[in-house]
């Protein structure tokens, strides 16, 4: 087998793994993604955004973001502000509340994470974990 095509492999097997592992963390967790909560961890990320870049980023229509945005507006989950930039323009901005929510979802995700690798991963295990997160933020 070429060096080409083990290295796909080993892509294609990692992408696998990773989507499945993130799948059933969250699923298991019960902190499934939704458009609302991936705009509200790209807001927790940027800080600031315009429903524009919200859309860009997600992919998706600026109308989409917008109704989005609304129904996160009316949770309490978001916030419109002047930009810092452009007084005319507005960026949408966590609320407290959101912030929390977000905390809390991942100390579950971590807490599932922690527990699973305490009830099934011995020392030489976990030391293999650790040199696998290794490689993988060299990737990054």
């Amino acid at each position: 087998m070429s060096t080409e095509i083990a290295t796909q492999q080993l892509a294609e097997e990692l992408r696998q793994l990773v989507s499945h592992f993130v799948r059933n963390v969250r699923v298991s967790t019960a902190t499934v993604r939704t458009s609302q909560y991936e705009t509200l961890d790209l807001l927790d990320s940027h800080d600031a955004l315009s429903i524009a870049d919200l859309a860009r980023l997600r992919g998706v229509k600026h109308q989409s973001m917008r109704l989005v945005i609304n129904e996160l507006e009316a949770q309490g989950l978001v916030l419109r502000q002047k930009s810092a930039q452009d007084a005319r323009a507005q960026v949408i901005v966590l609320s407290d509340r959101a912030r929390a929510a977000l905390a809390a979802a991942r100390e579950q995700r971590v807490a599932w994470i922690a527990a699973r690798i305490d009830a099934m991963l011995g020392q030489q295990d976990r030391d293999d974990l650790q040199k696998g997160l290794s490689a993988l933020r060299k990737l990054l």
